[in-house]
């Protein structure tokens, strides 16, 4: 609903693409900022704990920008402070709920622990998106809004009956400014991890920032309208569950590193496709499609991550990853730009294009890489 909302709301209210695209990097940006300082807390604080003050406060966000919109007073700039907050809680609240899901599992079950999680989100999104899309066509903004507020607090409500720290959560937890210290440790001599965080920023960048252009298609090329939206942004979340499914399938894949390679090459084909689409049915199928190989390299990114260095230091790990998809705001103002410059079906390609060439980019200059 969220992500509905943030387009739908800043299209309506300024007419701009450009704009569409600055609201989504305000909602990514803080991931840039705080995501070093989050992951050395997570290795360090009660991680069930972290899961329901972040909810908590996207809880009130979202009832705030709820009132907002029903008195007729929400401005521009509430809606990108808004975005901002949901970006940081969102933030703590993503590393915290993928590094405590390894604590339960384990390293042997890390990929379909993190894969399972997923597709539960995946699954919420596609009501969500649904819901909000035909809620704002029939209802305005105000009420998905209240409605969103509502989830958040039924999410924090049941997170109350995690009793258990998991069976893998480390014992040690170091002072936070060790933490720190030795996360940039890490990060020098850790390669596999770098490359990771440098593989997820690039599907950010060119990949992930399509989002940017769904408002943008559903109401000026596809012609639409809210509902229209909402079911793109469904389509987009179903794609996601497929591709968790698929990799949950898989089992216990050898050469992750070449599937991910692979994934982010098709991301970037689909995308081109996505923006060439001619009627709102192939636009469907291409936005399922992109988002199969983008929620595969999205589960092999943070276990990849996770699996990478020593058990007290998977937060940070994770805290990597943030730092990674934090550069989303980069390509969604780029595309938006582009989009504002062009058309959206020239942004789309360019960035398709960019990802594709990417990914086999990597393989060639990456053989670590492929054979993780």
């Amino acid at each position: 609903m969220q992500q509905v909302l943030l387009g739908w709301l800043m299209l309506d209210m300024t007419g701009s693409v450009a704009m569409v695209g600055i609201i989504f990097a305000a909602r990514s940006g803080p991931n840039l900022v705080i995501g070093l300082a989050a992951g050395s807390l997570v290795d360090r604080l009660d991680r069930p704990n972290m899961l329901r003050v972040s909810i908590w406060g996207m809880g009130i966000v979202a009832v705030v920008m709820a009132l907002l919109l029903l008195l007729g007073i929400l401005t521009v700039w509430h809606l990108m402070l808004m975005a901002v907050l949901l970006g940081t809680l969102q933030a703590f609240y993503t590393i915290s709920r993928q590094v405590y899901v390894y604590d339960v599992v384990g390293a042997g079950g890390a990929i379909n622990g993190i894969a399972l999680i997923t597709l539960a989100q995946r699954v919420g999104q596609i009501v969500g998106s649904l819901a909000a899309g035909f809620l704002i066509h029939w209802q305005g903004p105000g009420l998905p809004c209240l409605l969103m507020g509502a989830g958040y607090a039924a999410g924090a409500g049941i997170l109350y009956r995690l009793r258990q720290t998991g069976q893998s959560a480390p014992e040690l937890r170091e002072p936070l400014a060790e933490n720190l210290l030795n996360y940039f440790r890490a990060l020098r001599s850790n390669r596999v991890m770098l490359i990771l965080m440098i593989s997820t920023a690039a599907a950010e960048v060119f990949g992930f920032s399509h989002q940017v252009m769904l408002p943008v298609l559903a109401e000026d090329i596809l012609a639409v309208g809210a509902v229209g939206l909402g079911v793109l942004t469904a389509f987009r979340f179903a794609g996601g569950a497929l591709g968790v499914l698929i990799l949950t399938v898989l089992g216990d894949i050898r050469r992750r590193g070449t599937l991910l390679l692979i994934a982010l090459g098709l991301f970037g084909v689909f995308e081109i496709l996505l923006g060439q689409s001619p009627n709102f049915v192939t636009a469907l199928l291409f936005v399922t499609l992109i988002n199969v190989n983008a929620s595969i390299a999205d589960v092999l990114h943070q276990s990849l991550l996770q699996l990478s260095v020593t058990n007290e230091q998977r937060g940070r790990a994770m805290g990597s990853w943030i730092v990674g998809i934090g550069t989303a705001p980069a390509g969604q103002l780029e595309v938006g730009y582009l989009a504002e410059l062009t058309n959206a079906r020239v942004a789309l390609l360019v960035n398709g294009v960019a990802l594709a060439a990417l990914a086999l980019t990597m393989a060639i200059v990456m053989p670590r890489l492929r054979k993780l």
